[in-house]
């Protein structure tokens, strides 16, 4: 990696920027997350397997929604401030070049980060309703980790 590429990335767990930023994190996390699995499904896989990673899909896409909405709450109107990149991004060129196996142990290393960062970012939030929905994604990230374990033994 060049080191223009380098300075792109953010460190997923720097938690002293603006809850703005932090849910502009969050929402980014889930994007990139649900973009791992769509390249998963690229790669040849077990029909079970594949059937899983569709529903991961359809869950990330859910995280990201119920992120924005929480967003619109605490800033109604305003553009979400969505980085470019950041540290789990696993960009399509190097996806595209990875072994199935590579690629699900990548996807559990981004679950397993999404989930410590929801749990640490419950500290940011006083308001119950959102360190609820914070807690719920981070079990929701640690479930999807656990498949993803079990799914891995199946392709070794």
């Amino acid at each position: 990696m060049n080191k223009q590429n380098e300075m792109a990335y953010f460190d997923l767990f720097n938690f002293d920027i603006s809850i703005r930023e932090l849910l502009g994190r969050a929402i980014k996390t889930e994007i990139e997350e649900a973009e791992i699995y769509r390249d998963l499904l690229e790669k040849d896989l077990l029909e079970e397997t594949r059937s899983k990673v569709e529903r991961f899909i359809t869950q990330e896409e859910d995280h990201k929604e119920k992120l924005e909405a929480t967003f619109d709450d605490f800033f109604p109107g305003e553009e979400i401030p969505l980085p470019d990149r950041s540290g789990i991004e696993i960009p399509k060129e190097i996806s595209q070049q990875v072994a199935p196996k590579e690629l699900m142990k990548k996807a559990m290393k981004a679950e397993g980060d999404a989930e410590e960062f929801y749990r640490e970012m419950i500290h940011e939030f006083e308001e119950k309703e959102v360190r609820r929905l914070l807690g719920f994604l981070a079990s929701n990230e640690r479930e999807h980790y656990e498949i993803l374990k079990e799914e891995l033994g199946k392709l070794e």
